[in-house]
């Protein structure tokens, strides 16, 4: 007969593991199903689906989720759900439903997740975040590969680059998951393949923004760390980025991404400071999301846009204009 020591072991033993337990656990602890009806009856406990129940008044978020889903299965944590387990850089988001993965011949059956298969889920794959099974770094990545673009596979290679990750590690593993029709692991050798010969991994998404945007034609101009001053040489402001022949200063995060009063007061007093200078500041916020080249094509846009309303032109081609009449002149 199962005592309240029993079933405050299951809750311990629960509270680790985001609330939730499967009938053989709480067997395991002393509590049997004729109790686990009994608990639920009472409401200290809820179904979550067919042998797993979650304490009631844990709060839920989709780890809890995840855990529950996989609870009871031989399945890991997979994909978009792994990648927001390990916090991939711009695939922090979780999905709308736990994506899981489970070997091609089992028969398993998840309400409320996205199940895929696999003919090959190896021990060293897999990995525990909190107590979730889950895709290690490498399997996560390559898995993804063929569902994200270029840009988004080289963001996600490039974090766990600069988290230490062995790039040979990862070319290791994506060579022994290679299989005829699989494009996961080939797009993931071909970046890697290029990072074994002492290759330096931007220290962030911005960084590698940077790059592309000093190489663009169309943002001639564009400088780093830019700081305005009046015309009497007073300063004004710093800016992460800015093409001063259109007077535009470029941030690397909204301020809806600082934290406090004071700095937020700081930003607006600078962007009105700005403002009577008559530049115009954009803000890389919601664009850290997205990729380099998508970003750097709303740049080229908003300075074209800038040159028009202003009437100007670039400097490279103010100087062929000027080239030019220097030498029709007599």
């Amino acid at each position: 007969m199962p005592t309240c020591a029993d079933v405050r072991a299951l809750g311990e033993f629960a509270a680790a593991r985001h609330g939730t337990f499967d009938v053989s656990q709480a067997a395991a602890n002393g509590v049997s199903k004729t109790v686990i009806a009994r608990l639920e009856r009472d409401g200290v406990i809820v179904r979550v689906r067919k042998g797993v129940y979650r304490f009631a008044g844990v709060a839920l978020d989709w780890r809890a989720d995840t855990y529950a889903a996989c609870l009871g299965h031989r399945v890991v944590a997979a994909h978009a759900t792994a990648a927001a387990l390990h916090r991939l850089d711009g695939q922090t988001s979780p999905p709308d439903l736990p994506e899981l993965l489970c070997h091609h011949f089992a028969a398993v059956d998840v309400p409320g997740a996205l199940v895929r298969r696999s003919r090959s889920i190896p021990r060293a794959d897999v990995i525990q975040i909190d107590g979730i099974p889950c895709t290690t770094l490498a399997r996560t990545i390559i898995d993804l590969a063929p569902l994200v673009s270029g840009d988004d596979l080289i963001r996600m290679i490039d974090d766990i680059q600069r988290r230490g990750v062995s790039m040979a590690w990862v070319l290791e593993r994506a060579h022994r998951l290679r299989v005829v029709g699989r494009s996961g692991p080939r797009e993931v050798m071909d970046v890697v393949r290029r990072r074994l010969n002492g290759y330096v991994v931007p220290e962030s998404w911005f960084e590698r923004l940077v790059g592309r945007c000093l190489r663009s034609p169309l943002l001639e101009g564009i400088v780093r760390q830019h700081v305005l001053t009046t015309p009497e040489g007073e300063f004004v402001a710093r800016f992460d980025l800015a093409v001063p022949w259109v007077r535009l200063g470029i941030e690397a995060h909204s301020r809806s991404f600082h934290l406090g009063e004071l700095v937020e007061h700081y930003d607006e007093d600078r962007d009105m400071r700005a403002a009577k200078q008559g530049w115009e500041i954009t803000y890389l916020g919601f664009a850290a999301t997205r990729s380099p080249a998508a970003v750097c094509y709303d740049l080229e846009q908003i300075v074209a846009r800038r040159a028009a309303d202003l009437g100007l032109v670039s400097p490279s081609a103010a100087a062929l204009d000027l080239t030019g009449r220097l030498e029709s002149s007599p």
